[in-house]
C-alpha cells in the first residue's frame, strides 16, 4: 500500500534524534518502519519547524518523513496549531496529486485530523484516525485548566462520525468512542508497542537497603507523579528517580519539577527523590533496568507506553487502573494496579513488591513473556494492516471507483447526443438558409447580434467569434457581436435597470433595421432574452432563436427557430454549438475567396473531389454539406 500518516505536531525524527518528545513521537516512528518492514511504502507528514529542514528525510527503507509548510517555520505551542490545519491539507492534496495519490491516509491526533480529511476529502481516499488521546477526556479531568482550543471537542465528534475507520489503542478509549456516538464497525482496537531490541531484560540491581522506584514520563500533574512522591514517605529507606519533562539544566525554570520538589521537601524525603530530566531513548531503556519497580500513576492514560517498557526490560509495574494500563499490565501477574490518585493504595502496591524480590521477579519475566506476545511493533504494525486492508475493503464497496461511475456518464450521454444529433439533421434547410443570408447580411454591412446566458452565453460568444475570425476557410472578418461578453454594460445595466434589460438594452444601441438577434436558451423562457427578443422586432431586427424542448415562448416571439428536443441541458447545448457551426460553414461556403479549382481549404478540396455527375461538393450545396455533417 502506498500509506499516508499525518502527525502535525510530533515529528518521528524527533524521538529517532534522542529527544524525549512524548509517546505519539514514538508511536508514529515505530509503526512507519514496521510497516515499511511488511513491504508498504510509507509517507509521515509533519509540520515545518525549522526553516533549515529538507523537505524530505529518509526514516528507514520504504518510510521517509515530509516537512509541510503551515504556519511559521518556528516551534509553536501545539495548541496553537489548528488554525494552520487548513494550509496543511491544502499542501498535501497538492502533493498528493502531484506526486501519487495514496491508497488511504492515516491521521495521529485530532488536529492531524483535521489536515487529512481536508485532503481526502476531494480525492476520496479513506480516512483512519488515531486520537492518542480525547478532548472529553482530558476537559473531564482535567477541567479549567485544560488548553486544548476551543473547537477541539466538536472538531473530534465530526472525526469520529466522518472518518473510515478510528483505531483505539485499549478497549477502555473505544468505550469513551461509543460514548461520543462512534460507530462499533468502524472502531479498531490495536494498542501501542514496544521496542523488544532496545528494552531487553538486563541484570537486575541489587541494593536491599536502597530499594529504587523508576517514574518515567513527561512532566506533567495529570501524569501522577506526586501520588508516587507522597508513597515515598511511606516506604522508609527506598528511592524515587523521576525521568522527563526538560533538560536537567532547565528544571529549576519547569513549574512541575518545581511543584515536585517543593512537595518532596514538605514530606521530608527530598534526599531520597532525583530529578534527572529528559532522557534519550536509549537512556530510559538502562534507567529502567536499574528499577526494582516501575511507578506509573496517571489520573488518566490514553494508552501509555511506559508500563510497557517497563515489562520489555523485565520489571513489574505499579500503575494507575485507568485507560491504556487496563489493557496492558495484567493485574497480579505482570504487575499491582491500583485506583488513580490513591495514595495509600499506591504506597501498599510499591511496599509489596520492594518487600518481596521474588514476586517482582516473577512479575518481571511475566511482563516480558507479555509484550513478546502481544506487544512488539511487528504485531502492532500486522494488525494495523489487517485493519487497513479492511477499510480499504469497505471503502471501495462504499464508494465505487471514479472511473467506472464516469464511463457510465460518458456512455449514457453519448447515446442522448446521437439521438438529439440525428433529428437535429431535420434542420438543415433552416440552417443553410441562416447561412445564405447571414452571408447577404455581412457582406453588405450588416450586423449579427448574439446572446444567451450561462452555457448559451458561451456558445453565443464562441459562434460571433467565429464570424468575426473565421470558422475553416479564410475569408474577410464579419460584423458579429456577442451582447453576453461586455461585462461592463452587462453590469451596469443590471445595476441601473435590473437583469431582465440586460440584453434588450444592447439589442437597442447596436442593433439596425434588418440586422440579425441570434438568442439561445434551452428552456426559451430567461425573462432578459425574452424582452431583448421583444425589443429586436420593435427596432426591425430578425429574431432566430435556438431553444430546447417546445413549444416555448421564446420560439413563439422568434422569426425562425431550432428547437433540440433533448432530455439534458448539456446535450441541447452540445447539438445548439453543432448547429451554430453549421451556420458558420454556410456562411463560408458563400463569402470564401475562390479559387479557378474552387474555394479555397480542405473542406473545398473534399467536395472538388466528388465524381463528375455525382452529388454536388460541399460549396457548390451547402444544404447538403450540412446534412452530411449533422448526420
Amino acid at each position: 500500500m502506498r500509506i499516508a500518516m499525518v502527525s502535525e505536531h510530533a515529528s518521528p525524527l524527533a524521538a529517532l534524534g534522542g529527544v524525549d518528545a512524548g509517546g505519539q513521537n514514538v508511536y508514529v516512528a515505530a509503526l512507519a518502519a514496521g510497516l515499511a518492514r511488511r513491504g508498504h511504502q510509507v509517507s509521515v507528514y509533519t509540520r515545518r519547524d525549522d526553516a533549515r529542514l529538507p523537505e524530505v528525510v529518509d526514516l528507514v527503507p520504504g518510510a521517509r518523513v515530509v516537512h509541510v509548510p503551515a504556519g511559521p517555520p518556528s516551534l509553536l505551542p501545539k495548541d496553537e496549531l489548528a488554525p494552520y490545519m487548513d494550509d496543511f491539507g491544502r499542501w498535501l492534496a497538492r502533493d498528493w496529486v502531484r506526486h501519487g495519490v495514496p491508497d488511504l491516509v492515516h491521521a495521529h491526533f485530532w488536529m492531524s485530523g483535521l489536515a487529512a480529511r481536508r485532503a481526502a476529502e476531494a480525492l476520496q481516499i479513506p480516512v483512519v484516525q488515531t486520537f492518542h488521546a480525547l478532548g472529553a477526556v482530558k476537559r473531564r479531568h482535567q477541567g479549567a485548566a485544560d488548553t486544548s482550543p476551543a473547537g477541539r471537542l466538536a472538531a473530534e465528534n465530526e472525526t469520529i462520525a466522518v472518518a473510515d475507520l478510528v483505531l483505539a489503542t485499549c478497549r477502555d478509549e473505544r468505550a469513551e468512542l461509543l460514548a461520543l456516538g462512534g460507530d462499533p464497525s468502524r472502531i479498531d482496537v490495536v494498542p501501542c508497542g514496544v521496542d523488544l531490541e532496545a528494552f531487553e531484560p538486563a541484570s537486575a540491581r541489587t541494593d536491599p537497603h536502597r530499594p529504587r522506584v523508576v517514574a518515567l514520563g513527561r512532566l506533567v500533574e495529570r501524569k501522577g507523579v506526586d501520588v508516587v512522591v507522597r508513597a515515598l514517605a511511606q516506604l522508609p529507606g527506598a528511592e524515587l528517580v523521576v525521568a522527563g519533562g526538560p533538560d536537567r539544566s532547565e528544571l529549576d525554570r519547569d513549574p512541575e519539577a518545581l511543584r515536585l520538589r517543593a512537595l518532596a521537601r514538605e514530606l521530608g524525603v527530598a534526599d531520597r527523590v532525583e530529578l534527572l530530566g529528559r532522557v534519550d531513548h536509549d537512556d530510559a531503556a538502562v534507567l529502567l533496568a536499574t528499577a526494582d519497580v516501575v511507578a506509573c500513576t496517571p489520573w488518566y492514560e490514553p494508552f501509555g507506553m511506559v508500563p510497557l517498557e517497563a515489562m520489555a526490560c523485565g520489571r513489574p509495574v505499579v500503575g494507575s487502573a485507568v485507560g491504556g494500563l487496563l489493557d496492558s499490565v495484567e493485574d497480579g501477574v505482570t504487575g499491582l494496579l491500583v485506583p488513580p490518585r490513591d495514595v495509600a493504595g499506591t504506597a501498599a502496591a510499591l511496599r509489596t513488591l520492594l518487600e518481596d524480590p521474588g514476586l517482582a521477579a516473577r512479575m518481571g519475566r511475566a511482563g516480558r513473556d507479555r509484550v513478546e506476545r502481544l506487544f512488539g511493533w511487528a504485531q502492532v504494525a500486522e494488525q494495523t494492516e489487517r485493519s487497513y486492508e479492511r477499510v480499504l475493503e469497505r471503502h471501495r464497496r462504499e464508494h465505487p471507483p471514479l472511473l467506472a461511475e464516469t464511463e457510465r456518464w460518458l456512455g449514457s450521454h453519448l447515446d442522448e447526443l446521437a439521438i438529439a444529433a440525428r433529428e437535429a439533421a431535420q434542420h438543415a434547410g433552416v440552417v443553410d438558409r441562416w447561412g445564405a443570408r447571414l452571408a447577404g447580411l455581412l457582406a453588405s454591412g450588416g450586423r449579427v447580434l448574439a446572446a444567451g446566458n450561462g452555457g448559451s452565453a458561451a456558445e453565443a460568444q464562441h459562434f460571433t467569434a467565429e464570424l468575426v475570425g473565421r470558422f475553416v476557410d479564410e475569408r474577410r472578418p464579419l460584423s458579429a457581436v456577442c451582447l453576453s461578453a461586455e461585462t461592463s454594460s452587462l453590469t451596469a445595466i443590471v445595476n441601473d435597470y435590473g437583469a431582465e434589460e440586460v440584453f434588450a438594452r444592447q439589442v437597442q444601441a447596436h442593433g439596425r433595421p434588418g440586422d440579425v438577434l441570434v438568442l439561445l436558451s434551452t428552456s426559451g423562457r430567461s425573462p432578459n432574452v425574452l424582452a431583448a427578443a421583444e425589443r429586436a422586432r420593435e427596432q426591425g431586427l430578425h429574431v432566430w432563436a435556438l431553444t430546447g424542448p417546445g413549444p416555448n415562448p421564446l420560439g413563439e416571439l422568434a422569426d425562425e427557430s431550432l428547437t433540440v428536443d433533448a432530455p439534458t441541458t448539456s446535450v441541447i447545448q452540445e447539438v445548439h454549438l453543432m448547429l451554430l457551426h453549421a451556420v458558420c460553414a454556410a456562411v463560408d461556403a458563400r463569402l470564401a475567396p475562390r479559387t479557378g479549382a474552387g474555394r479555397a481549404g480542405p473542406r473545398a478540396a473534399a467536395a472538388r473531389s466528388a465524381p463528375a455527375g455525382g452529388r454536388p461538393g460541399a460549396a457548390e450545396d451547402p444544404a447538403a454539406a450540412v446534412r452530411a455533417g449533422v448526420a
